[in-house]
């Protein structure tokens, strides 16, 4: 099979796998879409529904609550209330609860008249405490039973006692389903408030059920979605056809049975689905808040037959454009194919006669609408004409250089017949022989054995001057070991010094140890202690740079910590470090004044008053960690280096307070946290792994924390170089009678590598 129907067969393969895949992905889509449209269709519907309900509920039966309905009824409810001088309490109650019958219906009438006459309310409802009805008044157009029939039976009378009792701490909204016992009518559902009136003791005397029929509203709410609906009760339906005892239109009774067998089937209530017998969406919501979904629900029917016909037209016009584009594109990519191999092919042919020494082989330049000078196959073939031009014009310089390397052969041979005159000997003999031998090789052979002839001649020509060479590059060679020895010496002398400047005790009542690393044999970083008989100062500091050029750095940093010390009064970290700094400024201004390389250093520096046993610290880029039993903090100092240029003239470093210090306080440089570890992109070891390790010590010693940090660090970077120098500093302050009769000298602990 040629690469070019293999390359045919596989865009074939392509757009088939494309028409597969966007087959599926349709369906995906489409199945997505049904079931966002779905919940939608259950969410828009149940919104509105049940915010008509609770318009027509707040509009017309919320009014008659005691507690927050109209201020009209608030007088008729209430017990204390009385419209004559006569009596002392709310006439209707006090009927009712003597008995008098007669003259509570005539009130109860008077109160419930207008709104029974308006069709504000269907029916209202007054039984007392016993289940016997005072009084009850429907309305003029109802749906379903009359509420005031002998043979019509509120749900609520099932359990009288039970639902007189749950209205005792107030009113309570519900569905009230009224039934037909006779089985005449069908039932009726109504949106009603229930309450107690009470005594001017608070006793219950009578249940008070204020409803109104949900049929109009479900008739509005059917006229404005412009679809059909059937209230589901378990697994039977009502429908407003019923109620009216009209005819039902065609296929409700099959929608409504589908809608039934889908609840049935998937064990749900609350659903929205397309029916593809007829394209009608029937989607069930809960008819109200208080319902059950498989008590009492609302089943909605919406024709969508032609919204699903029109989708399905557009996406069989889809499918059909997407067929004759694929084949237009396998078309157009066949003709493009068939015309870029013919003239690769073409190229080939001609590269096979140029690989065989035919130079007078050209390809034949072609033009279309499937080919063009400036397409790939186009490149390729200037690529080609290129090459063969060019392997036209080395051919020229070939001759050419033939030409020019006999003309200095024949030089050469001339200098060494030459010198072959003015020897003697057998030494005039071996170079005629030498010139008779090359003169052989150039001759013979074909062009590149010529070629090596003349250049191993011109070798032996330039030979002495290749021993001289050797020998200057040994002699320097000498040199340059001789200076790196001197250089190494002067710098190990340099360490000794450094070391010599770091502190060699400490003081008595306080305990520390240091671990201090440089990377080479001289650093930037330095640690500096300093013992009064009232206090103690502390630094360490990362100067700018490590190596030489840190290590005279920190003894310029060392001098400026020792300057700016004022032991005669009371100094405060802050103060120690700002002056500091303008001591350093100034010092390094004498070299350099822009301080262009920003030479400095950072660092933290703590002072520790012994009367008044107070820490004081002060930061540039660098923190404090206080370790105790329970845990470890960080104190942070200042984002400023000591010595940079761009901290504005009147800056003060914070002095940062520890009254009665505990535990231990800990210093470090960056070298610290910024040890990587050996991986192929290499982390930090970070300031977070230090908090971590300082808050998991069980023995918080300054030897131990600093074993601990120190072992975390080497374990960390798995032999791999220190890229900084490292300074890790510990201390704990003595309690008082720890100290009492010791000498104001430490023990050294420290460890310098």
């Amino acid at each position: 099979m040629t690469l070019k129907i293999r390359i045919l067969l596989l865009i074939f393969l392509s757009i088939v796998g494309l028409f597969a895949l966007n087959y599926y992905s349709d369906d995906a889509l489409e199945e997505a879409n049904s079931t966002y449209i779905a919940d939608s269709s259950v969410a828009t519907y149940q919104n509105s529904w049940l915010a008509l309900m609770d318009q027509e509920f707040d509009a017309k039966v919320l009014p008659f609550d005691p507690e927050d309905g109209a201020i009209k009824f608030f007088d008729i409810w209430d017990p204390e209330f009385s419209s004559t001088d006569d009596l002392d309490q709310n006439a209707l109650h006090l009927a009712i609860d003597d008995g008098n019958v007669e003259d509570a219906q005539e009130m109860l009438e008077t109160i419930f008249e207008d709104a029974l006459s308006e069709d504000q309310i269907s029916f209202a409802m007054v039984y007392d405490q016993r289940g016997f009805q005072l009084f009850c008044g429907a309305g003029l157009y109802l749906a379903g039973v009359d509420p005031c029939s002998a043979s019509a039976q509120p749900d609520f009378f099932l359990n009288f006692k039970g639902y007189f009792d749950s209205m005792e701490n107030g009113s309570s909204r519900r569905l009230i389903r009224i039934t037909d016992l006779d089985g005449l009518a069908p039932v009726s559902l109504n949106d009603s408030i229930s309450f107690q009136l009470k005594n001017i003791d608070g006793e219950g005397i009578a249940l008070v059920v204020v409803g109104r029929n949900v049929v109009e509203g479900l008739e509005d709410f059917a006229e404005n979605f412009e679809i059909e609906f059937a209230v589901g009760m378990g697994q039977e339906s009502i429908t407003a056809y019923d109620y009216f005892d009209e005819e039902k239109p065609d296929g409700l009774e099959s929608l409504i049975a589908a809608g039934q067998r889908h609840a049935l089937n998937e064990e749900v209530y609350k659903y929205s689905f397309i029916d593809d017998a007829t394209l009608t969406r029937i989607t069930s919501i809960p008819f109200s808040k208080t319902e059950r979904e498989s008590d009492l629900r609302l089943i909605i029917f919406e024709d969508q037959s032609e919204l699903i016909t029109s989708l399905r037209e557009t996406q069989r016009y889809a499918e059909i454009g997407w067929f004759v584009i694929g084949l237009a594109v396998l078309a157009i990519v066949f003709l493009l194919t068939r015309t870029a191999f013919n003239r690769v092919l073409e190229a080939i042919a001609v590269l096979e006669r140029m690989g065989e020494g035919d130079l007078s082989a050209t390809i034949t330049s072609k033009s279309g609408l499937f080919s063009s000078r400036r397409d790939e196959v186009g490149r390729l073939i200037r690529a080609i004409e290129n090459y063969r031009a060019h392997r036209l014009e080395s051919e020229e310089q070939r001759i050419e250089r033939g030409k020019r390397r006999n003309e200095r052969d024949e030089i050469m041979f001339q200098k060494m017949a030459l010198l072959a005159d003015k020897l003697e000997g057998s030494a005039r003999a071996m170079l005629l022989e030498q010139i008779n031998d090359m003169q052989g090789e150039l001759n013979a052979g074909d062009e590149e054995s010529r070629e090596k002839a003349s250049i191993e001649m011109m070798s032996r020509a330039f030979s002495s001057m290749s021993d001289e060479v050797v020998a200057l590059i040994s002699a320097r060679t000498n040199e340059l070991v001789e200076a790196r020895d001197e250089i190494s010496s002067s710098i190990r002398y340099a360490a000794r010094l450094q070391n010599a400047l770091l502190p060699k005790s400490y003081p008595g009542d306080i305990t520390m140890r240091v671990e201090w690393r440089p990377r080479d044999l001289v650093g930037g970083d330095i640690y500096f202690i300093k013992d009064f008989p009232d206090r103690v100062y502390i630094a360490v500091v990362d100067c700018t740079g490590h190596g030489v050029p840190g290590a005279f750095l920190s003894i310029i940093a060392r001098s400026a910590l020792d300057k700016a010390i004022n032991s005669s009064s009371y100094q405060s970290a802050g103060d120690y470090l700002t002056l500091a700094n303008g001591i350093l400024k100034e010092t390094l201004a004498r070299a350099d004044q822009s301080n262009r390389n920003e030479e400095g250093f950072d660092g933290g520096v703590c002072i520790y008053y012994r009367h008044e046993r107070t820490l004081e610290f002060a930061g540039a880029k660098a923190s404090i960690f206080n370790v105790t039993e329970n845990s470890a903090s960080e104190i942070s100092g200042d984002r400023k280096s000591v010595g940079s240029t761009r901290i504005a003239e009147n800056f003060m470093f914070e002095t940062h307070k520890v009254e009665s210090p505990q535990g231990a306080f800990v210093m470090l440089t960056d070298g610290i946290t910024d040890v990587m570890n050996a991986e192929a992109k290499p982390i930090a070891f970070g300031r977070r792994r230090v908090l971590r390790i300082l808050r998991e010590s069980v023995n918080i010693t300054p030897k131990n924390l600093v074993d601990n940090i120190m072992t975390s660090v080497d374990l960390y970077r798995e032999g791999e170089p220190l890229r900084d120098d490292l300074t890790l500093l510990a201390f704990s302050i003595n309690a008082e009678e720890e100290i009492e009769g010791e000498e104001s000298i430490g023990n050294e602990m420290v460890t310098r590598t």
